[in-house]
């Protein structure tokens, strides 16, 4: 996808898989963040969310992207795989009912220019 569309000079996964479970009992839920971070000399260049839960297992828990002032609301069927810029501002919307759980990964390369 990054050779399709970004066209980022990115090196790898420098970071271990994240696996994030959401719950409904505490509205579990992520602010509008953007994934910015540095490892070593390599910067954060594309998100990754995979979807683990069946969106009939909760509610809410939308992500969010927020790409020119007009959040997108990503895909929530299972298996999906959501791939943005890590500069991109994103969200968690509070899970109400259930549980969420997704899979986070994060593509690096050098720092952008």
């Amino acid at each position: 996808m990054n050779a399709h569309g970004y066209h980022f000079d990115i090196s790898g996964f420098d970071e271990p898989l994240f696996h994030v479970t959401y719950e409904g009992k505490d509205n579990g839920h992520y602010t509008w963040h953007a994934d910015k971070s540095s490892v070593g000399s390599a910067t954060r260049k594309l998100s990754i969310t995979v979807q683990l839960s069946d969106p009939a297992d909760y509610s809410g828990g939308e992500l969010e992207l927020n790409l020119a002032g007009d959040p997108l609301i990503a895909p929530k069927e299972r298996g999906s795989v959501i791939l943005f810029p890590s500069f991109c501002m994103h969200r968690v919307r509070p899970v109400t009912k259930g549980t969420r759980q997704s899979l986070i990964a994060w593509v690096v390369g050098p720092p952008l220019r």
